[in-house]
């Protein structure tokens, strides 16, 4: 059970995880390599640990004209040259994971998926399979999870927070996620750590009515929603 702390930085150009990793927001091939070296400039870093090539697989708002495979190029070729470590997918469907494993190895996939939207469910279970990790964006639904009953039972139970169920009904979903909730609050992150003290001590049957909230059989990737970033920032802002 992982929850890696994260914070979200205001600044358009990356999505920076706990390890000094960024976040790619858009996919032409010159203004891609240009953000890599701009967020290695923030980290003061010579290398990324982890770079997501930001898709538009999970939100139908935006279309690229630019293939996959050019964009993805630029992030193999900085690899080759030693400024980024591991590539990951933000924003992917099952179809362009696989037209990406043919370039590069997969470190990580990062798309929508939390208790009120499983669209990613599929993109996940292809993530398990093949051992790679699935990082859920929007874990905690911008605060829409108030007042349902499947967390708030467990959550006075434990003696824990509606949030922290919702964090650690993640982390019983699959041992591929690793869940990272952007905050600014130390005080929200010890309380977002804390949730894998409550994945250990939700019961099977609590797991079960959290996991029925929604039928994952009719969940469906490509679906008008939110980008990405303000989807993070709105969640960062509502713990703030």
């Amino acid at each position: 059970m992982r929850i890696l702390p994260a914070l979200c930085d205001d600044c358009p150009r990356a999505f920076l995880p706990g390890l000094a990793g960024s976040w790619i927001i858009t996919d032409h091939p010159d203004t891609i390599r240009q953000q890599v070296h701009e967020a290695l400039e923030d980290l003061g870093a010579e290398t990324s640990e982890l770079t997501y090539l930001r898709l538009a697989g999970d939100y139908a708002a935006s279309r690229s004209e630019v293939p996959l495979e050019d964009s993805l190029a630029v992030l193999v070729e900085l690899r080759d040259q030693g400024l980024i470590r591991r590539i990951g997918l933000s924003g992917a469907w099952p179809e362009m994971l696989a037209r990406a494993q043919k370039m590069t190895p997969i470190a990580a996939v990062q798309n929508r998926f939390n208790l009120l939207d499983r669209s990613g469910v599929q993109i996940l279970a292809d993530c398990e399979a093949q051992g790679i990790m699935f990082v859920p964006y929007y874990p905690l639904a911008s605060g829409r999870l108030i007042g349902y009953g499947e967390l708030t039972s467990p959550a006075e139970r434990l003696g824990a927070t509606p949030a922290q169920v919702a964090l650690a009904w993640l982390l019983r979903r699959s041992p591929a996620i690793v869940v990272i909730p952007g905050t600014s609050n130390p005080g929200h992150l010890r309380a977002n750590i804390a949730a894998t003290e409550v994945a250990k001590n939700l019961t099977d049957a609590e797991v079960a009515r959290l996991t029925g909230l929604v039928d994952e059989s009719k969940a469906v990737l490509d679906q008008p929603h939110q980008s990405t970033f303000d989807a993070l920032r709105s969640t960062t802002e509502s713990h703030r």
